[in-house]
């Protein structure tokens, strides 16, 4: 039966309470069953956890004019933050935002859209068109910038990327840097403190832990393509004792392309453990010396897998591909190929111990192939240079060891020097607590110091130039100084104890008898 205004009569369960369609209620509540409140209830939860999420994961801000640009160029933003430029968007002027982010959260600048990247354009006005300063957990990406007035004049300390850290004595963590295109920043000028993209320290107790600048191209800039430094940081030798203070964790610079800076292309300074690797440097210091990729005040710096070239001009001065810097111990300079620099690599002799450069392939670097610098200090120490392939075409004047210049405390073993016409040694090549053991010569005189020397052409698959930005992921241009079967380099190597598992093509290394030259051969397996 029903009742006056269509309630159900109240029914008890067989346990004698009230079941669900017999409980009364108020007239207010009555039109809510006890389903559509436990529906109500879970969607407040669940609106609840979104909002939670939202919190962590931030607020979501979009550029797409320049008064949005405005707007939000020294914005405070909040852990989990994502700032989006529309692509094809300009504005001008200096992005500085605030605010850290958290290991969780970063705060994220990034491209959305279709089209060209979003360019912001400092115009000379400004010291950089991005600067982040005394934040941690940033990643930028994706971003086109430049600072020029298009003058051509020097316009003073001006940089594309500037993470500026100074007067907060602290751990800062995690920056990055990825798939930006920096670019005519100042004019092309030299000196070390400006350039594409920079992170500097000035404090005097902090130092950074997880730096990442990757993916990005940099060219036509003053100064430094990329670059680290700490006023507090760095490598001290104190009589046969090193002490390092404040070096930086967790660097990795990678996959940049940087070409035609002012003066050097990638330096990494005051770190432990870095690695810069599958960086290509092109025509690096047009208008002041300085080698393309080097390390300086570090320890255990890999430099590795990268290309470099065109760095040339006045003989004699600093432009060499890759340089183990003074400063420093235990630098790694493995897996490389220069070409068509003055020189291959240079070896500072300030204080500077246990350099390892292995499994490298010089290619008509034009002056000289090794520049010990700093010819009247002597305190380089533990140099061993093994299994690299140089290469010297037709119509070079090339000395192995540059001019005027004595190699100090350094062992050779299982490299190869070829030259297509004759070589040198340099008027200070016999060098100084330098020895020579199983290395492979032509058109060379073996070194006064040489114990095994081989003389024989070496062999190779189909020698020629690999060309210019090669892919150094697969190498695969190199294979044409691979061996071919018949070679004498073939098992003609004395054994290295701390030699690496491969060589310069990924193929493994014996650790007994391995060839000469940076690429072992490998006989062709039939199934």
């Amino acid at each position: 039966m029903i009742e006056k205004h269509g309630r159900r009569p109240c029914r008890r369960d067989k346990s004698g309470s009230l079941s669900v369609a017999a409980r009364r209620s108020s007239p207010r509540s009555e039109r809510i069953s006890l389903v559509s409140r436990s529906f109500f209830v879970s969607l407040c939860i669940l609106f609840s956890l979104v909002y939670a999420v939202r919190v962590a994961l931030g607020r979501e801000y979009r550029v797409d004019s320049q008064a949005d640009f405005d707007t939000l160029r020294t914005h405070v933003f909040a852990p989990g933050d994502v700032i989006l430029f529309r692509r094809g968007v300009r504005v001008t002027g200096m992005f500085a935002p605030q605010g850290c982010g958290k290991p969780d959260a970063p705060i994220r600048v990034e491209a959305y859209g279709a089209g060209a990247r979003p360019r912001i354009d400092a115009q000379g006005k400004h010291p950089a068109a991005v600067l982040l300063r005394n934040v941690d957990h940033w990643e930028i990406s994706g971003l086109e910038v430049t600072n020029t007035d298009g003058s051509g004049r020097d316009q003073g300390t001006l940089f594309g990327i500037l993470v500026q850290m100074e007067d907060e004595d602290r751990l800062f963590r995690h920056i990055v840097v990825d798939d930006c295109y920096v670019h005519d920043v100042n004019s092309l000028v030299g000196e070390k403190k400006r350039g594409g993209i920079h992170v500097r320290m000035n404090c005097r107790d902090a130092r950074l832990d997880d730096l990442r600048i990757t993916n990005n191209r940099v060219e036509r800039v003053g100064g430094v393509g990329i670059a680290t430094a700490s006023s507090c940081g760095g490598v001290v030798f104190d009589g046969r004792d090193v002490v390092s203070r404040n070096l930086w964790t967790n660097v990795h610079i990678a996959d940049n392309y940087v070409c035609r800076t002012g003066r050097n292309g990638i330096i990494v300074r005051c770190a432990k453990d870095a690695v810069c690797e599958y960086n290509t440097v092109a025509h690096s210091s047009r208008a002041e010396k300085g080698h393309s990729i080097f390390c300086f005040d570090s320890d255990g710096t890999r430099i590795q897998y990268n290309e470099a070239y065109g760095n040339i001009g006045d003989d004699g001065q600093d432009r060499g591909g890759f340089d183990a810097d003074y400063n420093c111990i235990n630098t790694l300079i493995q897996y490389n190929y220069s070409h068509d620099n003055m020189w291959f690599c240079g070896i500072m002799k300030k204080h500077n111990r246990n350099v390892t450069i292995r499994y490298n392939l010089s290619v008509n670097d034009r002056q000289g192939i090794y520049c010990y610098g700093f010819e009247s200090k002597s305190q380089a120490e533990q140099i061993h240079i093994y299994n690299n392939t140089h290469v010297v075409g037709r119509g070079l004047n090339v000395a192995v060891f540059l001019e005027d210049r004595t190699p100090l405390r350094s062992r050779f073993e299982n490299n190869i020097f070829y030259f297509a016409d004759r070589g040198t040694w340099g008027s200070r090549g016999a060098g100084k607590e330098t020895v020579f053991r199983n290395n492979l010569y032509v058109n060379i005189a073996p070194h006064p110091s040489e114990t095994h020397p081989i003389t024989a052409d070496p062999g190779w698959i189909a020698p020629r130039h690999p060309g210019t930005d090669i892919d150094m992921h697969t190498r695969r241009a190199l294979q044409a100084f691979g061996l071919r079967p018949n070679s004498p380099c073939i098992d003609a190597g004395i054994t290295i104890p701390d030699a690496p598992e491969c060589d310069l093509l990924g193929n493994p290394v014996p650790f007994r008898r391995p060839d000469l030259g940076a690429i072992e051969w490998l006989p062709v397996r039939h199934r």
